[in-house]
């Protein structure tokens, strides 16, 4: 008989008895579940107990439910931490994302089904920030000792060689990890195409998507380089915006691009001196608001293409890409436009238009590919994607692939 696999152990915190009882009535077959009615006896569990998730109430006496999840972040900076709170506690709910780092947050009374999926994805999320950290660890180990090991060891190259590539195969399954579920995308978006086409194992192309409030995010990003260095760039990119928006009260496009140029800058330790690396990255990024039927876009050197009743519309980024630059202290700067039902919009790195191939061996460039949406747009998103796959390979031929593609289509 196989060995059963251990519960997830996932800590509980509020108050009211009647609460305890029922969250562990509803969840006990599906996690290893710990109670406490005070923060004070949730931080005794959490010194005994190696807790993945935490749940917590609120308004609570002695020490709040972000009391309590700020106290714990300098000793267990990975657990998942959700926080339960009433509508009327928005206040409470920006502090939570501001101090408590907040994975989600629940509206009371809690629907089961809907609580068990956000657990779940966040033990899913712990167990990948594991995997990612290992993973770092690894690729950066692999990239310095690679060259000495080749120079010293010539012998074992081809072993060597079948051990970077298991890891990076592996590190392209995290990366793809990362990026937003389909079933979570086609909740949000019933009819898109999502075309992406990596030049080597890991790509330096990612898309990006959330939901906050009633406005979806979507960005198409183009990080410096490809394979591992543009993965690395990607997976810094998808980390930072998704911290960036959690604690971002009242979101703006232009104000996204800005705090993320500025954290990359950051994280890579630029300053700008003439013989520094300018990694950085491309960016196209809209937010729709279905309610008011809205879009706002802000890009960095990247466009948004919006095709209308058969005519053809471009929203151009700034000039300048995220990262270190002559002008960062230039704003990216925001189009806000109406949207109607049946708008199609694309966003895409330029890996497409940048392809060699053709009977004259040049570029696709960029009027090709207004040309061949324009030729597809009536069909549906799963016909387009593949329509433009295949315009792609006809254009590339025999030859290499030269960057990585993604385009994404969205039908409103």
């Amino acid at each position: 008989m196989a060995l059963q696999k251990p519960l997830p152990p996932i800590l509980y915190v509020d108050d009211e008895q009647d609460n305890l009882t029922v969250f562990n009535s509803a969840f006990r077959r599906y996690y290893e579940i710990h109670l406490a009615s005070s923060g004070k006896e949730g931080l005794e569990i959490m010194k005994k107990v190696d807790i993945k998730l935490i749940i917590t109430d609120q308004r609570m006496p002695e020490m709040t439910g972000i009391e309590f999840l700020e106290r714990i972040i300098p000793d267990y900076p990975d657990c998942v931490r959700i926080i339960l709170t009433g509508f009327s506690d928005i206040d409470a709910v920006i502090q939570a994302i501001n101090k408590g780092q907040v994975y989600r947050y629940i509206a009371k009374p809690w629907d089961r089904d809907e609580l068990k999926i956000t657990i779940d994805n966040g033990l899913e999320t712990y167990n990948l920030k594991l995997q990612n950290k290992r993973l770092i660890e690894e690729l950066k180990k692999a990239n310095t000792t690679l060259e000495q090991k080749v120079i010293d060891r010539t012998k074992k190259v081809e072993s060597q060689k079948k051990e970077i590539t298991d890891s990076i195969q592996y590190a392209s399954r995290i990366q793809n990890a990362m990026l937003i579920p389909s079933e979570d995308i086609e909740r949000l978006l019933p009819a898109y195409f999502i075309l992406n086409k990596p030049c080597e194992i890991v790509s330096g192309d990612y898309y990006w998507m959330t939901q906050k409030d009633n406005v979806i995010l979507i960005a198409v990003a183009d990080c410096t380089g490809h394979g591992v260095p543009g993965a690395f760039m990607s997976i810094l990119g998808i980390s930072l915006l998704n911290s960036i928006v959690n604690k971002l009260p009242n979101i703006k496009a232009n104000e996204i691009l800005n705090q993320l140029r500025g954290q990359v800058i950051k994280s890579l330790h630029q300053t700008g001196k003439p013989d520094e690396t300018r990694d950085g990255m491309e960016m196209a990024l809209c937010m729709i608001d279905f309610d008011e039927m809205k879009l706002q876009f802000s890009g960095a050197s990247r466009s948004l293409y919006l095709i209308r009743n058969n005519e053809f519309f471009e929203l151009k980024g700034d000039s300048m890409p995220i990262g270190i630059y002559p002008d960062e202290e230039n704003s990216f700067t925001s189009k806000e436009i109406k949207v109607e039902k049946g708008d199609l919009i694309y966003l895409s790195s330029d890996g497409y238009v940048d392809q060699i191939g053709g009977p004259l061996r040049k570029t696709l460039r960029t009027a090709q590919l207004k040309k061949i949406l324009m030729d597809i747009q009536q069909q549906p998103m799963s016909e387009q994607k593949k329509l433009q796959e295949k315009a792609f390979e006809d254009w590339k031929g025999d030859i290499e692939q030269v960057d990585d593609v993604m385009v994404v289509g969205i039908r409103l």
